[in-house]
């Protein structure tokens, strides 16, 4: 199947993953460097929506393989670590293992990071320390997330011979 996929002559990025890749990754810029009050909620909560948006498509609307979800096998994972200490990655339609992996937590704690900031404002727990402290928390790791991701991205690059962020610009 996977060699049927590397003939098709569709995007490998379908427009809808583009424009909510570059939208979301917009937004948290943003959002890391105006660190409070109205347009940092605005540009968190429209983060989540666009967040929400693609995890719908890949779930239910999407007829791209490369828009859908797939759980990676513990095996493939470990294949991919393997390929990636011998310096030689193979070719991958989409995600690799890992990056696939990397979505899901970046998504994750995008999702938690409006949960939090939301609680933070809530009646309920206003002035209470810890939606602050685990939103803190989860900025944080979101931001070690997108440097690991910008890195593998130009390692991947690097090792494939292929210029993927090109790719995530024109989908091919």
């Amino acid at each position: 199947m996977q060699a049927d996929l590397l003939k098709t002559n569709d995007s490998t990025w379908p427009l809808l993953v583009r424009l909510t890749h570059w939208a979301v990754a917009t937004g948290v810029l943003i959002s890391f460097f105006n660190e409070s009050g109205f347009w940092h909620r605005f540009i968190g909560y429209a983060c989540v929506a666009l967040v929400l948006l693609r995890i719908a498509d890949g779930l239910w609307f999407s007829r791209s393989m490369t828009s859908k979800f797939y759980l990676p096998k513990i095996a493939d994972i470990k294949m991919h670590l393997k390929e990636l200490v011998a310096g030689k990655i193979s070719h991958h339609r989409g995600h690799n293992p890992l990056g696939q992996c990397a979505v899901y937590v970046m998504w994750l704690v995008i999702i938690f990071l409006a949960l939090t900031g939301w609680l933070s404002r809530t009646d309920q727990f206003w002035g209470e320390d810890w939606p602050v402290d685990v939103h803190q928390v989860l900025s944080y790791l979101l931001q070690a997330m997108v440097i690991l991701h910008l890195l593998a991205v130009v390692v991947v690059s690097k090792l494939q011979g292929r210029n993927l962020i090109k790719a995530m610009v024109h989908g091919k």
